[in-house]
């Protein structure tokens, strides 16, 4: 459970890493690495989580299965292109895509958090919340 949890930590800080690097395309003073951020934003620590998480888990839950290998790699490439500052192998419509795709990653890990703790017997926080599931 823990390492879903910090997956989707991650993926917090990721998104507003990807919001700063598409304001970066607006006023160039702006850069993602300016800020802080609790965790190694770049596409090798997404898999490495991921990697751990299904070894420790089970391959088969919804992170692993939202999104293609392909969509996973393109997403690596764009943090890793902007983790690295290399602005000009990017533009806005990567970046929205990569958000895109976070975004999937996203709606898996929810699906998966809800589910771990309907399997677990854990009294789910509000009841809508199973609707989801």
């Amino acid at each position: 459970m823990y390492q879903l949890y910090e997956i989707r930590d991650w993926i917090y800080e990721c998104e507003r890493f990807l919001f700063l690097a598409e304001v970066h395309f607006i006023d160039e003073k702006v850069s993602p690495l300016c800020h802080n951020f609790c965790h190694v934003l770049t596409g090798n620590k997404l898999r490495e989580m991921l990697d751990l998480l299904a070894e420790q888990q089970c391959s088969c839950l919804n992170v692993h299965s939202c999104v293609t290998p392909k969509e996973l790699d393109l997403f690596k490439c764009i943090v890793d292109n902007v983790s690295s500052e290399r602005w000009h192998e990017l533009c806005t419509e990567k970046i929205m895509e990569a958000q895109n795709i976070l975004h999937k990653l996203a709606c898996g890990l929810e699906n998966d958090i809800m589910q771990v703790y309907k399997e677990k017997g854990y009294p789910l926080l509000c009841p809508e919340a199973e609707l989801y599931l």
